[in-house]
Formats: C-alpha cells, sequence, structure tokens
C-alpha cells in the first residue's frame, strides 16, 4: 500500500497521521519512512490492520481470496487460536517468497533485453 492511499484510510479513520503514528508506538518521520522503505515488520503491518480494520492482504494489495476470502481484519482474526494465527502467518510469508521469485524471474528477463 502506497503512502497516499494508507493516508486516507488513516483519515477516514479519524486519526493525522501524527497520532496514528503515534498509536504504532512510532514517531510521524519513523512511520512515513517505514512506508516509504516498505520497511515494516509483521508485528507492525498486523498493527496498522488492527487500527485500520483492514486485512492483511488489503494492506499488501492482494487478493482477499487468497488467505481468508473476505473481511476485515477483526472478523479475519477472531475466532482464530494461535495455531491458526501461525497458519495465516506462514501462508503470508510462503506469499511473499513465491511474489519474490516472480520478481527474480522479471528481473532476469528484463536484464537479458
Amino acid at each position: 500500500m502506497d503512502y497516499n492511499e494508507l493516508a486516507l484510510l488513516v483519515k477516514k479513520k479519524n486519526y493525522t497521521i501524527a497520532s496514528f503514528a503515534e498509536a504504532m508506538g512510532m514517531t510521524r518521520q519513523g512511520f512515513h519512512s517505514g512506508i516509504v522503505n516498505q520497511s515494516f515488520t509483521q508485528e507492525k503491518i498486523c498493527r496498522i490492520c488492527q487500527l485500520l480494520d483492514i486485512t492483511p492482504n488489503e494492506f499488501m494489495g492482494w487478493p482477499q481470496e487468497s488467505l481468508s476470502g473476505s473481511g476485515n481484519y477483526a472478523a479475519h482474526i477472531s475466532g482464530h487460536n494461535t495455531q491458526n494465527s501461525n497458519e495465516a502467518i506462514k501462508a503470508l510469508k510462503d506469499q511473499l517468497k513465491e511474489k519474490d521469485k516472480q520478481i527474480d524471474r522479471l528481473l532476469r528477463i528484463v536484464e537479458k533485453k
């Protein structure tokens, strides 16, 4: 998710960027850097999703059906035990690995041109 899109969601939830960053336990600058550099930890991504009531898939821009079918973050995690949450985290990590492989393949194709 890019910074502008995230900023719109933050405002829809009646936060300022500074207050949202504070709710995340970060400075405004740290939050901005995390978005721009795409360097949030898994825990920070989960916290963002929780505060904005979105799924990790929505945050990452992935189709909903790839993990949970649909629904917001609260609905996604409610009723899930630790085992299910760990499975969801593993599925997200596997999806990231697959995306990295796709990126590597595309980079090799581009480099050959």
